[in-house]
């Protein structure tokens, strides 16, 4: 596997990560605390999206600078890249909060 499908890999499965752990961890402080935990964990998990992204790609403000340097230089291969690794991003943490949403029986 090249490191750019390697790359999209983890991004995806970090943003994942973040939500179904952060979720899940949440939902076990709210049982503890008393409070509704499946609320919590679908409360959580839309809260912690742009979070799981930022995690997952490594910090915006390296990847936004890329970006900016490598389009002012002409080299536009390497701006799809750091797009398609954000989409990555994006996507897992989409993937993650909707299927907390099913565990909690709430499609969206």
């Amino acid at each position: 596997m090249s490191k750019f499908m390697a790359t999209i890999v983890l991004d995806f499965f970090v943003a994942f990560g973040v939500i179904i752990g952060g979720a899940l961890l949440g939902g076990l402080g709210a049982f503890v605390a008393g409070q509704q935990p499946m609320q919590t964990m679908m409360v959580l998990a839309d809260k912690l999206k742009i979070w799981a992204v930022v995690a997952a790609i490594g910090g915006t403000v390296d990847t936004l600078s890329l970006i900016e340097r490598n389009f002012f230089d002409g080299m536009h291969s390497e701006i799809i890249k750091q797009v398609l690794y954000i989409f990555s991003a994006f996507f897992g943490a989409y993937i993650g909060t909707t299927l907390i949403h099913w565990l909690g029986g709430e499609l969206k």
